[in-house]
């Protein structure tokens, strides 16, 4: 288990790649700014329960989502739980810890690489950025909501897996993360 200390949270404000502003109810049209300004890449991957939403209601089919079923307003309505569960998808539920990277997680992370896949968090999936960057190959693009901002495009290189690393080496962990800095 990987945590994160009160100590590095400073250090995951600032999205990790380019933020497309929109208010809460926005989301769609942000989902659409994104997906003109996506144009190849190796993996799509999504983070979060309304980024996941809006991402389908775009057309956009990730090859992997995280959800924890469960937003800042609270609970997901029923009509979300209902366009997240695609039959194409293959369903991994783990469990994971506020604040915390659990090894479910991670395994469920690289097995979700290699076939489309849907990840049920039971508890948070907020720290799930930080394996699929490390985990994802290259030219992967990951999207993920910025609580009270909008909707974040990162996509994956060399440089931001090694800065996403160092802010791993600050967080508390040992097994699992010396293995996901060993990727």
């Amino acid at each position: 288990m990987i945590e994160l200390p009160e100590s590095v949270r400073p250090l995951l404000k600032d999205p990790f790649g380019i933020l497309y502003r929109g208010d809460a109810g926005e989301e769609l049209e942000c989902i659409f700014k994104v997906r003109k300004d996506i144009k190849e890449y190796t993996k799509l991957i999504v983070v979060g329960d309304i980024t996941s939403y809006y991402s389908f209601m775009a057309d956009l089919s990730p090859d992997l989502y995280i959800i924890d079923e469960s937003t800042k307003r609270g609970s997901v309505s029923e009509n979300l739980d209902k366009i997240l569960e695609k039959e194409e998808y293959k369903y991994i539920k783990v469990k994971n810890p506020p604040a915390m990277i659990s090894k479910d997680l991670v395994d469920a992370i690289e097995d979700g690489l290699n076939k489309k896949t849907g990840i049920i968090v039971e508890g948070e999936e907020d720290l799930a950025v930080i394996p699929v960057i490390i985990l994802a190959p290259i030219s992967s693009i990951v999207l993920y909501g910025q609580p009270d901002e909008g909707v974040v495009l990162v996509r994956i290189d060399k440089d931001l897996k090694e800065r996403v690393k160092s802010i791993l080496k600050l967080m508390k962990g040992s097994e699992l993360k010396d293995y996901l800095l060993s990727r």
